[in-house]
This record gives C-alpha cells, structure tokens and sequence, in this order.
C-alpha cells in the first residue's frame, strides 16, 4: 500500500474477528458480536508451482526482468484514477465505495513482514504510521477492527468482492524489475485478514491471492519456468485454524515458529507459549501456497483494462461534454492511462506511440443546456432572493440587461448583467459564440497545476489564452490576438462594453487579455482569486451555455482576523461583513488611539475567540451572538445566478485581495471567457505584441445588439 501517500486513517476500536475461517463453516464469536463466514466450502489449498521454502520477511528489491508487460500502466496517479474506474483514490493505497474495497495499490513501505510471489500478496493495512527521524515508517497508532477502510477491505472478503491490484516501482517486496511508475497487476481476492504486534502496537495484515490462477503473471521473473495451472497442482492439507484457550477466537497459522492468537483483545495476543514470538518470522509454508479453487468464480464488475472507446460510434456527438469522456481512457496501442488533456479528444504523449481519438465537432446544441422554456428570459430577468444572503444588490433595467451592483465598502463592487433571450438571439449574440466555439479548434486544453498535493494534477476546466500573457493556477501558453478567431473578438467587445458601464471613465482600462475556459458536465472551479500582480483591478466574464452559480465570499484569514495557524493578521481590514465586526472594529480604535498596547491587542483579539461557543451535540457549525458561524469559511457575500449570456464585472485594487469566488456549473457544457487588463510592465516585452489589438467596428458592442 502506497504509504507514503496515504493519509492517515485511524481504526477504531473493535474486537471482532477477522481472519477467514477454513471449511467446515465455523462461528467467531467475540463479545457480544458473532459473525459466520460462508463460502469456505470452496477452499481447497494446492501445491503452488514455487518454492516451498519458508519465506523471510524482508524487503527485496526487484532486480530480475518480468515475463510480461503490465496490462495498463500510468506515469502519476491523476492518469491512473482518471483510466481505471475501480481505483480513484488519488492518495490513498485503498479505494473504497460503497462499503467496498475495489482497488489497492502496493508502493513504497509496505511493512517489514510484507510478502509478494508470482501469485500471492501480504502486507500492512495503511494508516497510524509516522516517520522517524531516519525517513522510516514506523506504527504510531494501534489498528482495530472497525473503520472505513478496515471495513470494506472485511466486506470485499466476506463477499469474494476481486480486487484489482496496482503495483508502483517503489515497492520493496516484488522481486521482478516493474516497468513504469504505476502498473496494473490482476484481480485478486483478500483470503484473510490478521492482527500481529508491530512497535508495540496492534497492526492489521491482509492477505491477497490472484484471482485467475490458470494464467502466468506478467510480473513473473523471466527464468521462473512453466506455469502449472491449478488444476494440475497437488493438494495439500489446509492451514489449521486453531481456537484460542483464552478467548474462543480461531485463528489461522501464519507463521512457521508457530501458532499464536491473534485477536487483539485477547490477552494471550501475539505471544507463543506466554512470550513474544522470535524476529523476524518466517510464513508457514501452507499459509503461501494454498490456494483456492473456486467452484463458480466470481466475476469482476467491470474489466480490469475497461474499453470505453468500443462504446462510442461516430453518431455519439453528444458525448463530448459528459463525464465519461472527459476522465480518461487507456491507450490501446501503448496501454497507457490517458487523463483527458485536449478538447477535441484523447491525444497518446507517450514517446512513439501515435494514438489520438477526435470527437466529430459541433457536438452539443444550446436546446440541450438550456432547460429553459424559450431558452432565455424574453424580457427582463428578475433578482432572484435568498435569505442567507444579506447583502442586496442595487438593481438597474436597461434594455436587454438587468444590471445588479453589489458594492463592498471600501472595497469594490460586483455587478452582474442578466441577458434576456433577445440579445442572445441575434446574429453574432452569445447563441452563435456557442456555437462557434465548439465547431473552431483554437487551443482549449488542461493544464498541470503548478501547486497540487498530487503531481500531475490537472486542472477541472479546459483553457485558452489569447493577448498578453497571464499566469493565474496554471501556466498557459498565449497566443496573440492578430491570430484570434471571430469568437474571441466578439467575446472581447462585450466584455469591453461590460467593463465601461461598471466603472467610472478615468479608471477605465481596456481589457488587453481574454482566458477562455470551458467547462465539460460536473467540471467546476473552487474558491480562488484573480489577483496576480500583473493584473488591474477589473476582471470581466461573459457565461456562455449551461447555467452556473458564481459565489463571493471573504477569505477565511480576514473574515476571523486570524490565519489558519491562528496567528493574528498583520494587515487586518477589519471589514463589514467580518466575524465580530463591531468588537474587533473597537479594538483596532483602540490600538490606534494608543489606548492599548500591541500585545494587549493581541490577547484580546485571542480572547474574543476563546469565548465563541461550542459545537453542541448534532450541530455542524455553532452559531454566536452575532447570528455568525464560527466555521473557518466565511458565509457568501452574494451568489449569482449566472445564465446564457450573462456578464459579471468585478472592480476594485482591494477585492481579490480581501475576497475570493467560485464557480459551480449545472449542465453538460458551459464556456466562460474573461478579459482583464495586464500591466505591460510586469511583462516581458518581447511579448507585448500579443495583446496588441486595434478597436475593430465589426466588434464593437453597445448593449443593444
């Protein structure tokens, strides 16, 4: 299990037992929990076709060459989850779902009595481990019997759930060389699950055997010889599953030295004869080689390699945009796992290999993201009223446009323009930008995150940048205006026109950049800000397609006052809206009349909020005196709905510094293309010329067409 990734998930504490019983059926009983495990009737363990010699439980590291290739493989763990409906855990060594464990990944630490052979795994259950201060991992919590993980791992067992197993090239227990940084293994099912003591703690242990035991596996060593197929083996007795004197519990012998209870709550647990067991232990050469051989076998519910592109005819235009398309496909010539980077479709970067899948262009009609009766408002939209929102926009009608203004004292404003279905319409409106930028491909892709917790991590939305440069969460390349299509100068005069009736003539900037993202089904952008130094303070988007919920809120340091280390904001604002407005307005008077000092502005700022109340039993966020949750996220400022052919201008030097926003999408496909002005001096100037672009009538926009 990938260790070094996982996060920590603690176990809670249980005391049913957990190892899987041998025929005849038997019932384990601790407590006041019983539990019966069926099935066992098709265990019948056979001579394997390796070495029956005792195995010691230290790492090896893979130096002999594999028999085969991996089946499908990735370069980073996005691509591995993006490909791979049965593992998308992008952190974890355990994907679960549904109370079931359906993928499991083996990389890095996997525990000092970690084991693995042509057709057999073992190694630690993840989780209450820290690294010492030589870099090893070391069990800083004990592991029990309850818990998510623990839980579907017991489940996928009791119900022979296969498992499909994932090998990265930084394990320390296969003995073969792995070809790539992540591998696709087989399907195997988990026999047995034990609790042995590791650091003075308890530890869970899991036990794999692959599933289809009539098939070499690739990860065999070239040299290993003949498979015999299981049929052809020779049975041997079962492992015993002696009961405990102490606490009735059976246990199986996994260890050579001998047989030991090991349910942790027994107080004979991981002792032989009343001691502690020799290091390091060798498994019982049973407990390697048995095998079992399955009457009916049970069947995986999806293909361990799934095939998406056989379910695509070139008639499926509107599959472009869903879900399925835009998470990932294994490339059927190099079998590598493809995270869908590029709008047309899946384009193989492997060295050599030259697979791509174009979708056929103009693939979803606005009538199909549009739910709305005649697909817009045919007159004026109006606001719509929430009551956990207290801010109130001032509400203007023009003659194609509602124009709501949301202003933050003394520190900008929001203003929100909502189309109406005439504007929309007419030659050259947001209906025909729709169209068009489907049917042009002028770029749009994903792009890497520079900051992620996972590498190659790609962002939830396709992008595109023409006119100045602009670095914002990723790096995109920008392409200079003289080169932009129609669509591009279109959007940019009537976000140029947007920009003029929000702010006043003297601050007025001409947008010099447009990004354009689209947006595929269930694509979204979390909280974020725009505010990169190279940018002014106005930022103009033009929603395109499906409708979306655009948030803005107060950053969290500045809502409190405090960072999330709870250390007091140097530059605290103190502004309204905030957490405790009108007792922390009152001590930032103080400070500055010199009434108190600096350090007894700090103790009372702290002490402010020691006497927040606490969560009651049953209630998420506790509510103060102030009608305020005491949650670290600050409530939305306002929250607009935005539809086809709205524009939304957000103005002020301070407002992406004190305030950040999110957009949520609701349909299958929504584009939104937003102008700003780049200061020319915090660019190279070799790339000015990009944003170089001359008024043109033919893209002027005055709000009435």
């Amino acid at each position: 299990m990938d260790l070094n990734e996982s996060p920590v998930e603690s176990l809670q504490q249980s005391t049913v037992s957990v190892s899987r019983i041998a025929k005849p059926r038997q019932i384990a009983k601790c407590g006041n929990i019983t539990l019966l495990w069926a099935g066992a009737d098709l265990d019948v363990p056979v001579t394997e076709p390796l070495t029956t010699k005792s195995v010691p439980p230290l790492p090896i590291t893979g130096t002999a060459m594999p028999c085969g290739t991996p089946p499908a493989w990735a370069s980073n763990r996005p691509e591995l989850c993006d490909a791979l409906p049965w593992f998308r855990s992008l952190q974890g060594g355990c994907y679960f779902l549904d109370g079931y464990c359906w993928g499991f990944l083996i990389d890095a630490d996997s525990g000092s009595q970690a084991y693995m052979d042509d057709e057999v795994i073992i190694t630690r259950i993840g989780g209450g481990c820290e690294k010492n201060k030589n870099g090893e991992l070391v069990q800083t919590k004990a592991h029990t019997a309850s818990g998510t993980v623990f839980d579907a791992l017991t489940n996928s067992m009791r119900h022979e759930v296969p498992v499909g197993m994932i090998i990265g090239n930084k394990n320390t227990i296969c003995a073969t060389k792995v070809p790539h940084r992540y591998n696709v293994m087989d399907f195997f099912r988990i026999t047995d699950i034990w609790f042995e003591k590791v650091d003075k703690l308890p530890t869970a242990r899991i036990r794999f055997e692959k599933l289809n035991l009539d098939r070499k596996s690739w990860w065999a060593a070239e040299d290993s010889g003949d498979h015999i197929p299981i049929d052809q083996r020779t049975s041997i007795s079962p492992i015993e599953h002696p009961a405990c004197n102490s606490c009735l519990c059976t246990s199986p012998q996994v260890y050579e030295v001998g047989w030991m209870c090991l349910q942790p709550s027994c107080h004979q647990f991981w002792t032989l004869n009343g001691i502690l067991p020799p290091q390091p232990l060798a498994y019982h050469p049973q407990f390697l080689r048995m095998r079992t051989r399955q009457k009916q076998p049970v069947r995986a519910p999806c293909s361990l390699v799934p095939d998406l592109l056989s379910t695509f005819s070139r008639d499926d235009t509107d599959l472009a945009s869903a879900r399925v398309t835009w998470k990932g496909i294994v490339c059927p010539q190099c079998k590598r796992c493809l995270s869908r980077k590029y709008w047309v479709g899946w384009i193989c970067e492997t060295d050599g290999c030259t697979f791509q899948y174009r979708f056929p262009m103009n693939r979803v009609s606005l009538r199909s993201v549009v739910p709305e009766l005649e697909m817009g408002c045919a007159g004026h939209r109006l606001p719509r009223k929430s009551k956990d929102i207290k801010m109130a926009p001032v509400t203007q009608y023009m003659k194609n446009y509602r124009k709501d203004t949301f202003v933050i004292p003394g520190v900008g404003l929001v203003t929100h323009f909502a189309a109406n279905n005439t504007v929309n319409c007419r030659p050259g409106g947001p209906n025909d930008l729709f169209n068009q930028l489907q049917q042009e491909d002028f770029g749009l892709r994903r792009y890497p995150l520079q900051q992620s917790v996972v590498a190659g991590t790609l962002t939830s939305h396709f992008a595109v940048n023409y006119g100045m440069p602009y670095k914002y969460v990723v790096s995109v390349d920008s392409r200079p205006f003289n080169t932009a299509p129609s669509v591009i100068l279109s959007a940019l005069g009537r976000l140029t026109w947007a920009t003029q009736q929000t702010v006043r003539e003297e601050e007025f900037q001409r947008p010099n950049e447009l990004l354009t993202l689209g947006y595929f089904e269930d694509m979204s952008i979390g909280y974020h800000d725009d505010g990169e130094s190279s940018l002014g303070p106005t930022i103009a988007t033009l929603s395109l397609g499906g409708k979306a919920t655009m948030s803005i809120r107060m950053k969290a340091k500045y809502f409190h006052g405090r960072s999330r280390a709870d250390k007091l904001v140097a530059d605290d604002p103190v502004l309204p809206g905030c957490l405790m407005y009108e007792q922390r307005s009152e001590l930032q008077r103080k400070l500055k009349d010199g009434e108190i000092s600096l350090a007894e502005y700090e103790e009372s700022h702290q002490k402010l909020f020691q006497r927040r109340p606490k969560r009651r039993l049953g209630e998420e966020h506790p509510i103060g005196n102030d009608g305020v949750s005491s949650k670290r996220e600050a409530p939305p400022f306002c929250v607009m709905q935005l539809n086809h052919g709205d524009l939304v201008v957000m103005h002020g030097p301070n407002l992406q510094k004190y305030f950040e926003h999110s957009v949520v999408p609701d349909g299958k496909l929504r584009f939104a293309m937003t102008a700003r002005y780049v200061m020319p001096d915090q660019v190279d100037p070799s790339e000015h010329w990009k944003g170089d672009f001359a008024p043109n009538p033919a893209y002027e926009y005055d709000g009435d067409e």
